[in-house]
Parts: C-alpha cells; sequence; structure tokens
C-alpha cells in the first residue's frame, strides 16, 4: 500500500476511535512495517525480481527514446538535402516514434502501468500476511489502536514500551518468541 494511502487510513482510524470512545481509555501501540519487511526473507527476493523487472522496462523505454535521438539527429545532418515535404514526413516520423516512446513509458511506469501491477501481485501478499499478524498482535495485547512508525504519520517520539514490531515479526516466525 502506498504510504500517502496508508496515512490517510490510520489517520481516518485515529479519528474514528477518538469519536467512539474516550481517548484516554484506549490503548494503543505502533509497529515499524519498514523494519519488518526488511526482516522477510521473500521481500528481498520479491525486491530483486522487481529491480530486475524495473531495469529491463527502462531499457526497453530507453531504447525507444534512443531511436528518436537517432532520428532527430539524422534529420537535422540531412536537412539542408531534404525538400519541405521530406521534412515534415520525417518530423511526423519522429514524432510518431516519439509518441510510441512515451506511450509505451506510461504503459509500463504510469500510474496503473505494468510495473505498479506486478509490485503489487509480487508484494500484496507479503502484506496481506502482515495484516493478519497485526491484527493477531493487537488482539492479543488489547490494543485499541495500532500505527505505523514508517508511514508518513509524524510520530515525533515514541515510548518504545508501546513498539510492538518485535511481537509482528514473532507472529510471523522471523524470530524466536521470548519466554
Amino acid at each position: 500500500m502506498h504510504k500517502t494511502l496508508r496515512t490517510i487510513v490510520y489517520l481516518t482510524l485515529i479519528f474514528i476511535f477518538a469519536a467512539a470512545q474516550n481517548v484516554s481509555a484506549q490503548k494503543f501501540g505502533y509497529i515499524n512495517s519498514d523494519y519488518i519487511l526488511s526482516k522477510m526473507p521473500e521481500y528481498a527476493e520479491k525486491e530483486k525480481e522487481l529491480d530486475a523487472l524495473a531495469r529491463e522496462y527502462d531499457k526497453e523505454v530507453r531504447s525507444l527514446y534512443n531511436e528518436v535521438e537517432v532520428m532527430r539527429a539524422e534529420l537535422r545532418a540531412n536537412q539542408v538535402l531534404f525538400t519541405a515535404v521530406m521534412i515534415e514526413e520525417k518530423q511526423a516520423e519522429i514524432d510518431k516514434k516519439a509518441q510510441e516512446a512515451l506511450d509505451r513509458n506510461t504503459q509500463v511506469f504510469g500510474y496503473d502501468g505494468l510495473f505498479l501491477k506486478k509490485q503489487k501481485e509480487l508484494l500484496q501478499p507479503l502484506y496481506d500476511k502482515m495484516a493478519k499478524a497485526y491484527e493477531v498482535v493487537a488482539k492479543k495485547h488489547k490494543l485499541d489502536l495500532m500505527l505505523d512508525k514508517a508511514a508518513d504519520i509524524a510520530i515525533v517520539y515514541s515510548n518504545p514500551v508501546h513498539d510492538y514490531t518485535e511481537f509482528v515479526l514473532e507472529e510471523l516466525g522471523l524470530i524466536e518468541k521470548e519466554n
């Protein structure tokens, strides 16, 4: 989930809980999702896969933009040999190729692009697994509210006694449970 979306969700939850209950009676805690993800071996594998895919897509898109630059350079070099009609035709070809490059870039890296879809496909199971662990830990420790320190919420100070990151790591089986 994007950090901005997480922030909105968390702030909404805070306001809902504050309106529904007496704020002073709430028990809360926080976790650090970035730290938890860094401890998940499968996350590192997925990140490597995404990095390789990003490099592949970037190479493909750069190749298209390089073709456009080569076409422009050829037009500049041979412009004196062409008629006005020929220059227009060449410019139209260049514009078409530039649009093709832009379209491919948008298709791959755009808001709903192939890369973001693949990222969601690969990482969503990990986020779902973490969300289940958050819920288990929150219920086990009778928390009314759990915040994510890694999100865009500004936590200027946090007492470590409210940090439940280790409990989530235990729930995920990433560290041994302490007795």
